[in-house]
């Protein structure tokens, strides 16, 4: 019988109970805020982490993990392997978990490693590592997995609303004057891929419940020709649970396409982007 390991890298919000279901391993982002560095492996505490950002007057950078990490996981692997990645248009893991397969291959000719670039993060990471995870208990075909994944891919679509712009002017992504503007009319955008791993915005309300319902609104009217109940989401959310669960009793009531929602709180890495009180939906 064909024997098979997921690997993710730690954009991907699994929880520690998912992770251990699935049986899956996680490669680790490093987050250096200041001199400090957060291995994102599980234990950083995310309130002490989200006040470091918030007195930092520098952003926050992320290092991906080395191709050397990326290989000695996929060679430990019981089986073949299937790596899931954050957006190569956001990070650099995806190209690092390239290299990492060449140079297991080199070890281990007959191991197959399949690469999946998410074009997402976070809640889109999950999605597509619990489809993986639901094909392998399956027992489907490598190539089948490989196929019906990178459809899913393509088709899948990851919206997220922040509760505070100070990330984006630390990170040189929004102009403080136009930050200025924002918070004083309340101002929160709604952003979503742009199918191909970037990032667009798609609307935007007032305050953080304006946002929301608006971000409700594009998922009901992308997801309108799609069969009742017949569609998951996965919502991601950044030290910010009850406002989670209110969304989803919104998502619930009004998109009858979504049959199934899965929380799940951000990692480290995931509340670099989202920040404090951030939303992150994909489906």
């Amino acid at each position: 019988m064909e024997r098979y390991h997921l690997l993710v890298d730690s954009c991907c919000d699994l929880s520690p109970e998912q992770i251990k279901s699935m049986d899956a391993s996680v490669a680790p982002l490093t987050i250096t805020i200041d001199s400090k560095n957060y291995v994102d492996d599980g234990t950083v505490e995310i309130v002490p982490y989200l006040n470091a950002m918030k007195a930092s007057l520098q952003p926050a950078r992320s290092a991906c993990p080395s191709p050397e990490l990326y290989m000695q996981d996929m060679l430990k692997a019981n089986g073949d392997c299937f790596v899931v990645t954050l957006s190569s248009r956001l990070s650099g893991s995806y190209n690092s978990a390239m290299l990492g397969r060449e140079m297991a291959l080199e070890v281990n000719p007959n191991k197959r490693i399949h690469v999946f670039d998410s074009e997402s993060a976070s809640a889109g990471e999950t999605q597509i590592a619990m489809l993986i995870d639901e094909l392998i208990k399956a027992k489907r075909s490598f190539d089948d997995i490989v196929e019906i994944v990178s459809e899913r891919i393509r088709n899948m679509r990851t919206l997220f609303v922040l509760d505070s712009l100070d990330n984006l002017v630390k990170n040189g992504r929004l102009a403080k004057t136009a930050a200025a503007i924002a918070n004083v009319l309340s101002i929160r955008p709604v952003m979503s891929d742009d199918g191909i791993g970037g990032i667009k915005m798609v609307g935007k309300g007032r305050g953080i419940k304006g946002a929301l319902a608006q971000m409700v609104e594009t998922i009901r009217k992308q997801t309108e020709q799609v069969a009742s109940r017949s569609r998951r989401l996965t919502l991601s959310y950044c030290n910010c649970r009850e406002r989670a669960e209110q969304l989803r009793e919104m998502i619930w009531n009004k998109c009858p396409a979504i049959g199934e929602i899965i929380m799940t709180p951000t990692s480290a890495l995931s509340s670099m982007y989202a920040y404090d009180g951030g939303i992150v939906i994909a489906f």
